[in-house]
């Protein structure tokens, strides 16, 4: 049986975007050697926020910095990580061949570059994402719930199909669990009822296609909202502002 992909449905809906930084300041990654030997030693991380250039001491070279915007705290899975993640070059296979890949993409002018380094950059950050959740999956939020093998089958269905008019004995079956059960363990692991999850799954997608011009109509029908009205609605209530302020915003 092929193992659960956790990952894509988030990544597929949040598209990554990755560019190198004009100034260490206004980067969130940073590729680190060791300043004695040179050799690249490992890389720091800040999901959502700026990076801490005080965190890389006199015994680093910066060998990159990085501006990776996983889509803000627009994203879950950006909310639920840490607000740093390092990572040794050694820890992973095959991790200092990526970084190296990287380095000489920054350090030389050729065609393709960006487009190249765009790849990398998500191959690097996947590999990050799956470090996090390998150690923070005791910790509820999303990432405990991503690492459990019955609780990830309904989250991941809910990324897949948000469109689905779920039931909760629907995502109790595809996690092969009872109700009681499911409800119980799932409030244990992410901390939100399945139900909440799910609302704001939605409307988080809804809040991104409103940004990108869809009618609000349209939106409504797409997420099970019966109407304009019930989307508004749980629109203000989570963000404090109508859809259509939304839309005619980002017009």
């Amino acid at each position: 049986m092929a193992r659960l992909d956790r990952l894509s449905a988030l990544i597929a809906r949040f598209e990554l975007q990755a560019e190198i930084a004009s100034c260490p300041e206004q980067a969130n990654l940073y590729l680190l050697a060791d300043a004695t030997s040179g050799a690249l030693s490992r890389i720091e991380f800040w999901p959502i926020a700026q990076g801490e250039l005080d965190s890389i001491s006199e015994k680093d070279d910066l060998m990159v910095a990085a501006s990776i915007n996983l889509g803000g705290e627009a994203n879950p899975l950006a909310r639920a990580l840490p607000s740093r993640i390092t990572l040794s070059i050694n820890e992973e296979s095959n991790l200092k061949d990526l970084a190296q890949l990287i380095v000489g993409e920054v350090n030389e002018t050729r065609c393709g570059r960006a487009t190249t380094l765009q790849r990398l950059f998500e191959v690097l950050i996947i590999i990050l994402l799956r470090r996090a959740m390998k150690e923070h999956s005791g910790e509820k939020g999303l990432l405990a719930g991503l690492a459990d093998g019955q609780i990830s089958k309904a989250i991941v269905a809910i990324h897949e199909k948000p469109e689905f008019d779920w039931r909760i004995e629907d995502l109790a079956d595809t996690a092969g669990l009872s109700r009681s059960q499911f409800m119980q363990r799932f409030k244990v692991r992410v901390g939100h009822t399945p139900a909440q999850y799910l609302r704001d799954w939605r409307l988080s997608l809804a809040r991104q296609d409103l940004e990108k011009g869809d009618r609000v109509k349209v939106v409504a029908q797409r997420y099970c909202y019966g109407s304009q009205e019930a989307l508004s609605r749980a629109f203000n209530q989570r963000y404090q502002c109508s859809p259509a302020q939304v839309r005619k915003t980002r017009a």
